[in-house]
């Protein structure tokens, strides 16, 4: 079975909690998925999507699902 490719993801709804910053990770799990990481060293969940965002080369959107204090 092949590896799956690792790709570059940005948030696209960051929250008050996290203000305008830009929340940048990568994932090998497919679109659909759901990946936790840490922010700031808070836990969060991320959905991942097949949406490539537009002004960015190569790089997906994200969408928090949850966060925590």
């Amino acid at each position: 079975m092949a590896a799956r490719p690792t790709r570059t993801y940005v948030v696209t709804n960051p929250s008050a909690l996290f203000g305008a910053r830009h929340i940048t990770f990568t994932s090998s799990a497919p679109a659909g998925s759901v990946v936790r990481l840490d922010v700031d060293g808070r836990p969060v969940r991320a959905l991942l999507t097949d949406t490539p965002l537009p002004g960015y080369r190569n790089v997906l959107g994200a969408e928090l699902q949850d966060c925590y204090l």
